[in-house]
């Protein structure tokens, strides 16, 4: 048996040598399209082609892979090539150790200088006002709906979106603490309402703290010797908290949307989800007339919103996603077509459809 791992090992290093040399070959031509795009000034992320590619490598992978093992390794690889053509400053709701920091670094793991921000409303502001190159944004909870922060904000700045990818939340509650020492729990009105059941089975006498993120949460718990916090296991990690009880979510799939967000949009090319805003003219079956649009298209929509305005009482925006691309000609005569039922139209991509990161 010895001899037999002894061959293993030996036949795994010969390929891990064969591995490193093709990064190296990668790498080097990684280094030249980045010479390219910034001689071109292109935004050096690409996730269209990034999903391109491991669409591509599924499609020839052979068990004992998955996709899942094979979209995790190239992921890592996508943010190191990234890192060798420039590295970018990347905005995400902080401090660290929140889930927009986890779900940031998923992302850009290696090539992205991560800046915390207060707020939602400064990450799109340091983006808009080109203090970080892109930003990394919550837009859609699957149990408590959508960030409506992201999408006033979006509606004003006018910013594009260019990736979206789900991030599985698990809330955690982290204390150094016995339980029947908690008398505070802090988090972000979130993950508040994610757990709210959970709690208040748990920690009937507890006095609920809003935060303006779960790290500030975590770093309460810390500071408040009767405190605890809902917070990832990255905050417990960087804060010095332990785990006191794992996924404690009211619903087990909790899954958070984000959207990364540039200055600039990117071409997509084949299939894509596209995110517009329209303002609808004040009159009988405006908001009919323009969905009705969709419908005698045949596009499908996947989501549509409302907001207020802020501009006029009573008036509202619609936020709208559906399936398809802004290149194909069948959605351009739709954008053309709404424009008659409403005042404006704000169109804010067109972007790879998300999955779930690995």
């Amino acid at each position: 048996m010895k001899k037999e791992m002894e061959d293993i090992r030996s036949g795994i290093d010969a390929i891990d040598d064969e591995i490193l040399k093709l990064l190296q070959r990668r790498s080097a031509l990684s280094v030249e399209m980045g010479r390219l795009k910034r001689a071109e000034n292109k935004i050096i992320f690409d996730p269209a082609r990034e999903e391109e590619i491991i669409n591509r490598l599924d499609s020839r992978r052979e068990p004992p892979l998955t996709r899942h093992i094979v979209e995790g390794i190239f992921r890592e690889i996508f943010s190191a090539s990234r890192s060798l053509q420039q590295r970018q400053k990347v905005a995400y709701l902080g401090p660290e150790g929140s889930f927009s920091h986890q779900a940031a670094f998923s992302v850009f793991s290696i090539d992205g200088d991560l800046i915390p921000f207060k707020d939602i409303e400064t990450v799109i502001q340091a983006v808009a006002s080109a203090r970080a190159d892109i930003g990394v944004v919550p837009v859609e909870n699957s149990t408590e709906g959508m960030i409506n922060r992201t999408l006033d904000m979006m509606a004003t700045t006018r910013l594009c979106v260019i990736q979206e990818f789900m991030l599985p939340i698990r809330n955690c509650l982290l204390a150094n603490i016995p339980k029947e020492k908690i008398k505070k729990v802090f988090s972000h009105p979130q993950p508040l309402a994610q757990c709210r059941v959970w709690l208040t089975s748990n920690l009937p006498q507890a006095e609920i703290i809003e935060t303006a993120s779960t790290s500030e949460a975590a770093m309460a718990a810390r500071s408040h010797e009767d405190g605890a916090a809902v917070a990832s296991s990255m905050a417990a990690e960087i804060y010095g908290l332990s785990i006191f009880a794992e996924n404690i979510n009211d619903f087990r799939e909790n899954i958070t949307r984000f959207w990364v967000i540039s200055r600039t949009a990117l071409p997509v090319s084949g299939n894509a989800k596209t995110s517009i805003i329209v303002t609808l003219d004040n009159r009988p079956g405006a908001l009919y007339n323009a969905l009705g649009v969709f419908a005698r298209k045949g596009i499908n929509l996947t989501k549509i919103e409302s907001r207020p305005s802020k501009k006029s009482p009573w008036e509202y925006l619609f936020f709208i996603d559906f399936q398809g691309n802004l290149i194909d000609a069948n959605v351009k005569m739709t954008i053309e077509e709404i424009k008659e039922f409403t005042r404006d139209v704000i169109i804010l991509g067109s972007y790879p459809e998300g999955r779930v990161l690995p």
